[in-house]
């Protein structure tokens, strides 16, 4: 079956490592100050904080303080506090809260699939352009909707199912490219993270899975066959 993660300590680690793996993929590097938009629980943030060093900064924005306390635990515990700031901002309104052209790189992790409204898609991407410096770099890191086993398809349609946004690429490529980003392109990263389906059922809400009844009724026994495993993340980036 594959299932090589059985615990959530160790799946929590998986997936620190994968947002290591994912920041320096696109290019975050030491010294940097870039824009995590959608920090939520800040696995991505301290990720980057990790890599931008002591004389970096990371700008963490999120439309809620909801999960304050675990986004700061999570600092403290990779040590990378001192070089991360918490701002709380709607993405839509970047521009409203940080003056233009300060980011080196403007990122945000799933930040498309967690939006409340779907139609908000654009204004995100034209505040993200505007903060990052001329010559910056916009990446949006995405879930792809194709699965390539049925764990990847228990994954993907609990996220599906669940309400989540999900948009065709071309949309996001189009929307980037309006908003004056250039050399926009999509890459694939592929996961090696397929976890078994007694941990697939517990409240893993650092890695933003949850049930529903119906949603359970739905894919239990799906994921009682399989587990679940992330898909391939699709990477959507351009410069400004």
């Amino acid at each position: 079956m594959g299932w090589n993660i059985t615990d959530s300590k160790a799946l929590e680690e998986k997936i620190f490592k994968l947002k290591l793996k994912v920041a320096a993929f696109i290019g975050i590097q030491k010294g940097m100050t870039v824009i995590d938009v959608g920090c939520g629980q800040g696995g991505f943030t301290a990720s980057l904080a990790k890599i931008v060093g002591e004389k970096g900064k990371v700008l963490a924005v999120d439309v809620s303080d909801e999960y304050l306390k675990e986004f700061t635990e999570r600092l403290n515990k990779y040590g990378v506090k001192n070089r991360v700031a918490f701002i709380q901002a709607d993405g839509t309104s970047l521009g409203d809260v940080l003056s233009g052209g300060v980011a080196d790189v403007v990122t945000g992790f799933r930040l498309l699939e967690e939006l409340k409204r779907c139609k908000d898609m654009p204004k995100i991407i034209r505040g993200m352009v505007r903060v990052a410096k001329d010559g910056g770099k916009v990446c949006l890191i995405e879930l792809s909707t194709v699965a390539r086993n049925k764990a990847e398809e228990a994954y993907i349609r609990l996220h599906k199912e669940s309400g989540d946004c999900f948009f065709e690429q071309d949309r996001i490529v189009d929307s980037m490219k309006e908003h004056g980003l250039i050399n926009v392109c999509v890459e694939k990263f592929n996961t090696d993270i397929w976890f078994s389906p007694a941990l697939a059922k517990q409240d893993l809400s650092f890695a933003q899975v949850w049930f529903d009844s119906n949603v359970e009724r739905s894919l239990a026994p799906l994921i009682d066959t399989y587990g679940m495993k992330y898909p391939e993340l699709l990477i959507f980036s351009g410069q400004k």
